[in-house]
């Protein structure tokens, strides 16, 4: 326990009451000089081996000690009773530093002998007992142990505020790393799926744009050797390749337009909002779109995959369905997310899955989701949902 005003106050306390009782006799003894000399030393050794302990530790031996040369008052001044003045100051230490009960318990009981030893003993050198002096000092004895353990008490819980709050210190700083280190992968997943949203959009270019331009290359050979031959014929491939031109022309830019905005991160509202206000611009297709729930629960590699199956789906209904006016429905809820894109082109008797609706259902798969197309009178509808918690594929069936 380190050295602290209060056991500096406790030795003050000791050596006052001591000079005390040698000064409250008039005529001193040498045996009570000699006393009075070797309880001070030994309050004061006492005191210092006592401050030399560390914390919530504590030496019954000095405790013991005061205790002996307490009682040596009692011998060698037994007209007073300032000695239960010295065992209150001694009990604030007692119940300051000791944990142990046992030790407390036996301390208390070795007091009360000692308390009734010293009333006997004084009964029989002076003849009488203040029984209000002995009452009132015993009272001081017991306020400052009660004194002693609530700063023991006290002490204790500052400790323990104190650890806790390291811990918490740590547990934040933690925390914060984590969040730092979470912020960090998840910027990187955000541009690794745009990177492979990049590559994949590459790809589509490759094989649609690419095949189209072949077909356009080769229409235009063949019309220009029925130029001269078969004018009629040659226009008419004229005519179509200007239709592959136009389509092509019209893919490129919706790609273009794909990986602009990727590198221009939006919403998703206002990336599909985006899209169908080209569609509307480029073939005059008017469209409708309606959200239901919080879109923000949707993951951006998810977003992706549903830009690219509504702009899909509506390049189907313009390009095979002649299709004039769609709508698009999304509804987000906890588990998961679905996408309806319902057009009033011409729909078709079979549904014959091709590059298009085949590269859509992969899409989706890959998410765990699944795809649902269907045709009618009304036009041609897909349907898509993904799930948000749980993932699940099925091998085999239909």
């Amino acid at each position: 326990m380190k050295l602290t005003f209060l056991s500096s106050l406790r030795l003050v306390m000791f050596i006052m009451i001591s000079y005390i009782y040698y000064t409250s006799v008039g005529t001193h003894t040498t045996a009570q000089l000699i006393f009075v000399i070797i309880a001070g030393i030994g309050f004061i050794l006492n005191h210092l081996l006592l401050a030399s302990t560390r914390e919530n530790t504590y030496y019954p031996l000095p405790i013991a000690l005061d205790f002996i040369l307490i009682t040596g008052f009692v011998f060698f001044y037994p007209g007073s009773a300032l000695y239960l003045i010295l065992f209150g100051v001694n009990a604030v230490t007692l119940f300051l530093v000791v944990e142990d009960k046992k030790v407390l318990w036996g301390f208390s009981l070795t007091f009360f002998i000692i308390w009734g030893g010293s009333m006997y003993y004084i009964y029989r050198a002076t003849g009488s007992i203040s029984v209000m002096e002995n009452t009132i000092n015993f009272s001081f004895i017991v306020f400052e142990a009660v004194v002693g353990r609530l700063i023991h008490k006290l002490l204790h819980a500052q400790a323990k505020i104190e650890t806790q709050y390291g811990e918490l210190q740590e547990t934040h700083s933690a925390l914060t790393s984590a969040h730092e280190q979470l912020h960090h992968y998840s910027k990187q997943v955000e541009e690794l799926t745009l990177i492979r949203e990049r590559n994949r959009i590459s790809g589509e270019i490759h094989d649609t744009v690419g095949h189209k331009m072949t077909a356009l290359l080769i229409q235009l050979q063949v019309a220009k050797e029925l130029m001269e031959p078969r004018p009629d014929m040659s226009k008419e491939k004229i005519v179509l390749c200007e239709d592959l031109a136009r389509e092509t022309l019209q893919e490129i830019r919706l790609s273009v337009r794909t990986l602009k905005d990727h590198d221009q991160p939006q919403s998703f509202v206002t990336t599909v909002r985006k899209l169908l206000e080209d569609y509307q611009m480029m073939t005059g297709l008017t469209a409708s779109f309606t959200v239901k729930g919080d879109v923000t629960r949707i993951p951006i590699s998810v977003q992706l995959d549903l830009t690219r199956v509504i702009q899909e789906s509506i390049t189907n209904a313009v390009r095979h369905g002649q299709a004039k006016a769609c709508s698009v429905f999304l509804d987000v809820s906890e588990s998961m997310v679905e996408i309806r894109i319902q057009d009033d082109g011409q729909g078709a008797a079979e549904i014959n899955p091709g590059f298009g609706l085949k590269h859509m259902r992969d899409r989706i798969h890959e998410h765990g989701g699944t795809t649902l197309f269907e045709s009618g009178t009304e036009g041609f509808l897909v349907k898509a949902t993904v799930p948000l918690i749980e993932m699940k594929w099925e091998m085999g069936g239909t």
